[in-house]
């Protein structure tokens, strides 16, 4: 009987193991999407740099210190998951003047250039990489520390 549980035991351990590297291979995964998506995205603001000139993207647009503060369009919300995991979601907000929400690419003008467009669109699916490489690596906490506690119980018997 006791044989049969310590085999158990061992079992579960190994799948926790195989779900952690799974989860290892997700996280490196989208650490190269980040990394990718900023650095495309930085190539599109200095390629726009370069077809508009030197004041086309810079400091010029960026707001002075007389400009009324302002929320993001994007936001992180935490919601407790059926698990006890916390679970993180990018939440989207729309343009709202009442609710001091704007989008910081009209700083640029109407007539943006396109890659001044695609910079915006790459550094905003790397902020949703971000967010799902944040969940899974809360995931891979919970695992390693469920591990832990089992390889304590298994040294125990």
């Amino acid at each position: 009987m006791e044989n049969t549980d310590r085999e158990e035991l061992c079992e579960l351990m190994d799948k926790i193991l195989i779900n952690s590297l799974e989860l290892v291979e997700q996280d490196v995964q989208l650490s190269q999407d980040i990394d990718r998506l900023m650095t495309e995205g930085q190539i599109d603001l200095a390629h726009t740099r370069f077809t508009k000139g030197p004041n086309a993207v810079s400091a010029v647009q960026l707001p002075a210190e007389d400009y009324k503060p302002f929320r993001a369009l994007r936001t992180v919300a935490i919601t407790p998951d059926e698990s006890t995991l916390p679970h993180m979601s990018l939440e989207s907000h729309p343009v709202d003047a009442e609710e001091e929400r704007i989008d910081p690419a009209s700083w640029f003008g109407i007539l943006r250039p396109p890659t001044l467009n695609s910079a915006k669109d790459k550094f905003t699916r790397s902020l949703e990489s971000i967010v799902e490489r944040a969940n899974v690596r809360v995931t891979l906490g919970h695992y390693l520390s469920l591990f832990a506690a089992l390889n304590k119980q298994n040294a125990k018997n």
